[in-house]
This record gives C-alpha cells, structure tokens and sequence, in this order.
C-alpha cells in the first residue's frame, strides 16, 4: 500500500493516483493511518476493488478459449457475408447467452459492433485481399497498353 517516497520523511500511496505522497515527517506511522482513513483512500480501495486488471482481458497460455474466438470470428463472417448490419451484434451476444445457458464457449462469448468491425476490418478483409491476390498469381494474363 505504501512504498518509500522520495526522501525519508515521504510515502508514496500506491492505492491513491500516482504521485500522492504522505509526509510522516510528524507522527510517522500515524501519519500513515490517517491517511487511510481519508474519504479519498476509501474511495480508492473501493474503486481498485471493483475494477478488472488489464491482464484479465488477455488470453492466458494453456487456457482453451480458441473455440470462443473461433465463433467470435465465424459470426462476423456471418455478419459480412449475409450484409448484416454490425450494429445486429449488440445484442446477439446477450441473445445467445440467454439461449444457451450451458455452453462453455457461449459463455466466453462476446462481440458486439465495434469488436466485429474490428474484425472484419483487420482480420477478414486483409486476409481475402491476401488470398485474392495469390490466386490470381496463378492465372497467367496479359495487359494491353493503348498509348
């Protein structure tokens, strides 16, 4: 909670914002306790408490949540290919949570409009034009000049 400050009469508070440091040049420690029964220290424990780490957003190595990111991938092709409208995943989500209430992989499951966007913007469509221009390597054409 409380790390050395910049010289030996401060403590930084790794709880508060960045920045925040403690005088103990007075009482020492009690300077410290008063600090944590600041309304703004509370505030902050509490808010820390509540909020998601960064890292719990990443995927882990060793967990198999590829099958989710496969149907993530599979409905914004879906999407694409029948000419949905993104703005259809916004609910689509909650939709198959709600129907399949048993289902690992429903439950890992989330894209909504943004997240397909993204998607089909930087995963789909640089991979068609990809494999477009490869299959066209293949096929042997000419083009006529008319200077």
């Amino acid at each position: 909670m409380f790390s050395r400050g910049r010289d030996k009469w401060e403590a930084l508070c790794t709880i508060y914002k960045a920045g925040t440091y403690v005088s103990v040049a007075n009482k020492g420690c009690g300077d410290l306790e008063t600090h944590i029964v600041t309304a703004k220290h509370r505030d902050a424990v509490r808010g820390g408490e509540g909020s998601s780490k960064l890292t719990d957003f990443f995927v882990q190595p060793g967990k198999t949540e590829d099958a989710a990111h496969a149907a993530v991938g599979a409905f914004a092709f879906h999407t694409v290919k029948h000419h949905h409208s993104y703005r259809l995943m916004d609910c689509t989500s909650a939709l198959l949570k709600r129907t399949f209430t048993d289902s690992a992989n429903v439950k890992k499951f989330s894209s909504a409009c943004t997240k397909t966007e993204a998607i089909v913007n930087g995963v789909l469509a640089p991979h068609s034009v990809d494999t477009t221009l490869e299959a066209l390597q293949d096929i042997p054409y000419t083009v006529k000049n008319n200077l």
